[in-house]
Order: C-alpha cells, then sequence, then structure tokens
C-alpha cells in the first residue's frame, strides 16, 4: 500500500524548478492543471486519483505553486504469509483487527481501503536573472499513515545560461500505525490466540534527503541532465500489517509481524536526454541507478518518443524497463527455527522484474490542452507468493494558462 503514495520532498523541489523556468517563458499570470488517474490492478488493488495544480506569478520575481491530491485506495494485498485454509487475525486498513479467512489453496490477501489527501505548497523566488530559491512543504493525512516534509532547493545558472546546477535539501516526518493506533512488535506471534503479540504505540519515522544535479544545453537540440541524490531515514521502517509464515516441510506453523531494520541509507544516480529531432519530435531517455543498505539495487530504463500530429496533437508512446534485487532479509517463509532479527516476505522486497507500456495523447482544447495516457504494468517477483501483477494506468489531465 505504501508503494502507491507519492515522494513528496526532493521531488517537489524539481517540479517548482521546472515550474519557475515555465513562468520565465510564459505571460500568463497563472496555469491550471487538473487530472485523474486510475490504477488498476488484476484482481488486487484499485486506486482512484485526483490532482490540482495551480501556478501563480507573484510579480517578476515570485511564483506560487499550489497542489491538492486525493486518493482512494481499495482492494486486496498480499500480506506475506503463505498460502492456507486457516483463520488468523491480522489487523488491515479497514478491519480495525478483524480476523479475515483464506480459502485453502489460495494465496494469502487481505481485503482493505483507504483514503488519502495531500498538499503540496512551494514558493520560487528570482534572486537575479542566474539564480533561484525555492521553498516547499508538504503534507498527506491518511487513515494510518500521516506525512510532513520540508524542501529547499538553490539554483545557479552560468552566464549565457546554458547550463544550470542544483543543490536542494528535504527533511520528512511520518507517523505510521495501524488503522487501530498501534503497531505491532517486530516478529511478535500474529495469532491472538497463541501468545497474544504485543502492541506499541505509533511508530515515528524521519527522513533527511541531499540533491546535488547540473543540466546542460548541450545543442540547439539536445540537453542533457544529471542528478545524484542521498537520503537517510531512521525511526520506524517496518509495515504494520506486514506479516511472515514460518513453516517446516511446507507446512505453516506460525505467522509473526514481519521486521525491518530502524535505519536505511538510499542514494540514486539519474541522468537524462532530450533530444530535437529533424521533423520536430521530441525523444527523452533516461537512465537511473539505485542502491541502499538493505542489499536493494535497481536500474531503470525510460523511453519517450513524442511525435508531433497535425492541428496541435501529439501522441508519446513511453516504455519503462525496470529491475530490482532483494532486501537481504527478504524471504518467502521462514525454516522452523529461531527467529531472525529481521525478516521480511513483503512482495516489494523481492528480487523484481517489470516492463511498462503504453503512450500519451495530447491535443488543444477548450483553450487549453487535454490529455490522455493509458498504460499497461507487468512485474514478475523471484520468490513472493504472488509471483505477478499486472496492472492498468489511465490518465486523463486538462490544462490552461490565464491571463
Amino acid at each position: 500500500m505504501k508503494s502507491i503514495r507519492s515522494k513528496l520532498a526532493i521531488a517537489t523541489c524539481t517540479l517548482l524548478s521546472q515550474g519557475a523556468q515555465q513562468a520565465g517563458a510564459t505571460e500568463s499570470s497563472w496555469t491550471a492543471d487538473a487530472s485523474y488517474l486510475l490504477y488498476s490492478e488484476t484482481d488486487r488493488v484499485t486506486v482512484n486519483k485526483v490532482v490540482t495544480n495551480a501556478n501563480v506569478t507573484l510579480g517578476d520575481n515570485h511564483l506560487l505553486t499550489l497542489e491538492a491530491v486525493y486518493d482512494t485506495i481499495t482492494g486486496a494485498t498480499p500480506t506475506g504469509a503463505v498460502k492456507s485454509g486457516g483463520t488468523v487475525t491480522v489487523t488491515t486498513p479497514s478491519s480495525g483487527g478483524n480476523g479475515y479467512k483464506t480459502a485453502s489453496g489460495t494465496p494469502d490477501l487481505a481485503e482493505f481501503d483507504d483514503t488519502r489527501l495531500g498538499i503540496n505548497l512551494g514558493l520560487t523566488h528570482s534572486l537575479r536573472r542566474t539564480l533561484r530559491i525555492n521553498y516547499g512543504a508538504s503534507v498527506s493525512v491518511e487513515r494510518d499513515y500521516e506525512a510532513y516534509g520540508g524542501n529547499l532547493t538553490l539554483e545557479r545558472d552560468n552566464e549565457d545560461r546554458s547550463v544550470t546546477f542544483t543543490a536542494g535539501i528535504a527533511t520528512s516526518y511520518d507517523t505510521i500505525f495501524q488503522s487501530s493506533g498501534r503497531t505491532p512488535k517486530p516478529m511478535g506471534d500474529v495469532d491472538e490466540n497463541n501468545g497474544n503479540p504485543t502492541f506499541f504505540p505509533a511508530g515515528n519515522k524521519r527522513g533527511l534527503e541531499g540533491m546535488l544535479g547540473v543540466s546542460r544545453i548541450i545543442n540547439r537540440r539536445t540537453v542533457a541532465q544529471l542528478n545524484y541524490t542521498i537520503k537517510t531515514l531512521d525511526g520506524y521502517l517496518t509495515d504494520p500489517y506486514k506479516v511472515i509464515s514460518m513453516t517446516r516441510e511446507g507446512i505453516e506453523l506460525k505467522r509473526f509481524y514481519e521486521s525491518r531494520p530502524d535505519s536505511r541509507l538510499r542514494q540514486t544516480l539519474y541522468g537524462k536526454l532530450v533530444h530535437q529531432l529533424e521533423n520536430r519530435d521530441t525523444i527523452q531517455l533516461s537512465y537511473r541507478y539505485y542502491w541502499d543498505d538493505w542489499g536493494i539495487g535497481s536500474h531503470t530504463i525510460d523511453y519517450r518518443h513524442r511525435r508531433n500530429l497535425s492541428a496541435g496533437q501529439y501522441l508519446e508512446p513511453h516504455l519503462r524497463l525496470y529491475t530490482q534485487s532483494a532486501a537481504d532479509f527478504f524471504y518467502h517463509s521462514l525454516p522452523y527455527g529461531p527467529e531472525p532479527e529481521y525478516a521480511s516476505a513483503d512482495y516489494r522486497l523481492d528480487k523484481i522484474n517489470s516492463i511498462t507500456l503504453g503512450a500519451k495523447y495530447g491535443r488543444p482544447a477548450w483553450g487549453g490542452t487535454l490529455r490522455f495516457r493509458l498504460e499497461y504494468l507487468y512485474q514478475s517477483f523471484a520468490e513472493a507468493e504472488y509471483d505477478t501483477n499486472k496492472a492498468l494506468i489511465f490518465q486523463a489531465s486538462f490544462k490552461k494558462e490565464f491571463d
């Protein structure tokens, strides 16, 4: 569930940076952008997201950005347990502590529903022609998760503005808990009839992120970008809903709440190349390398080709390839014996390969720009109880500039 949630720290800084450059290129005093997104997995999770965004120019040197996000998330998600025919009491975001039962021979799923409201606020200030500073703040509230963040980014151009250097810092503070307001003891026995699991108050997570970047206009048709980010997390990093089974000869003996380390160091290297062809079509190619001290490493390749059509229309095919190694403490299930300090069967920590394929179509409409996006996502997992996941993504957006 948490993988669906937006990451609002340095990403917000980047969006504000793009907004500042756009503001300098238009005479409009403000711009409004609204979108609806549907993310639907096969027999799993469904997300409905509405996003509204406004950029308002305040005088010659300020740009105010305001974004509101509303999500509804429903469906069923794997708990991490192996296939079972028994009944085990597990709290889910919508259950408040009720038990659920899985059919014999069926992967263990927990039904849930949740909503999220998020607000992002940003201000870009041009100190002089080649120097900008961006301030940002964000808040996101769900039934079982609260997130607060702030960020600061500084951008400096060289004299001919062909090179831009960027440095940013962001901080976040999150509160995590089950819908009952509690968090379970890591590696605590799930079955309330066998040991009465221990619960604690809500957990807190703190994050600090830094970013250094450079973008360069190589020639009149090509722009390159390179970013490095580093983020530290500490506190409660466990998912309070996920469990893991202990088995012997394929038979489940017990279920435990998962346990993850209380700190994490994440690093990312990102490169992007944008090139305009002779026919004025545009191609974008990016590569992202991610690694952390949990043993996860990932590679992402993203390719887009915007083809200009007649009457201001365009079609943009999109291909995304992703591969990820498993966390050091990922298990399909625990062997019978003493429990390890850290263990998780969360499929998001497994070895993953995925492909996203789709396209976006845009056209002028009602004095603005109307956009539609349709994509198909396929994921495969090496050891998780669910070895595949398929999803359709649809998005409709409308953007308009006002004087």
